[in-house]
């Protein structure tokens, strides 16, 4: 694993001159490393494979770096989709390689990273190749909502409540699709059903730990003074908090 990581700061170093973002996303990656490596070990797979979880941890998003050089931002439906794209970095010229030299697990690591963003997993993976797909994305999620929480990716909010359908989705459990985002507020309802998305036990321990659901309902709260999504959000914090919980016996 340390020969990985050299390399991906090697890659990564390339780019550190497109600025403090790129800084960012490298210390994502690097935590999102330790949350592979937690969950894995929760579900009790051999050490080869929580090695190959942390790899997989480590290139989700190598994809992103060449995205914020061309395109200078990391939304995908405005650039390109940065699943897709870390999967051609690694095939081109096998460059995977350079991470893990055997090559029995290729399958795995690049359907992990090419489906850790998408809205769903495709039906068509076998069970081992779900379970790190899963595994990475549980990984990436808890992270994203922590820097929603110190403000490396701010939380906008507009002087709309959520929409409809947005709000019924939540309050029914169900992950939030950007295609169906009508403004800036709604966009909020994409991390608060994170929690619909989350696959493992260990995932949600570490939820009701750090308590992120709570600290961005807070925080969403003082920024706003619309009456109506105040009440929302309440209401989809008990809805969270519950299945969290729920999640947990």
């Amino acid at each position: 694993m340390k020969e990985a990581i050299e390399e991906f700061k090697n890659y990564t170093s390339n780019y550190l001159d497109y600025g403090e973002m790129i800084q960012l996303k490298i210390n994502h990656t690097l935590r999102v490393v330790d949350y592979c490596e937690r969950i894995a070990k929760s579900l009790n797979l051999t050490e080869e494979e929580i090695e190959i979880a942390k790899i997989i941890g480590l290139l989700h998003d190598i994809g992103r770096f060449e995205q914020w050089k061309v395109y200078n931002t990391f939304r995908d439906r405005e650039s390109i989709d940065h699943g897709d794209y870390g999967v051609e970095i690694l095939t081109k010229d096998n460059y995977l390689r350079k991470y893990i030299k055997d090559d029995k697990y290729d399958e795995i690591i690049l359907n992990s990273i090419k489906y850790h963003n998408k809205y769903e997993i495709s039906k068509d993976l076998d069970e081992k190749n779900k379970l790190f797909a899963k595994l990475i994305r549980d990984a990436d999620k808890i992270d994203i909502l922590y820097l929603r929480i110190i403000g490396e990716l701010e939380i906008e909010l507009d002087d709309n409540p959520l929409n409809d359908s947005i709000y019924d989705a939540l309050i029914n459990k169900k992950s939030i699709n950007r295609k169906d985002l009508k403004t800036k507020t709604d966009r909020l309802g994409v991390s608060l059903g994170f929690v619909f998305d989350i696959n493992y036990k260990e995932s949600f321990k570490i939820l009701r730990e750090v308590k992120y659901f709570d600290k961005i309902i807070d925080s969403c709260k003082e920024k706003t003074n619309n009456e109506k999504l105040k009440e929302q959000l309440e209401e989809i914090r008990k809805v969270i908090n519950n299945y969290i919980e729920v999640n947990l016996c």
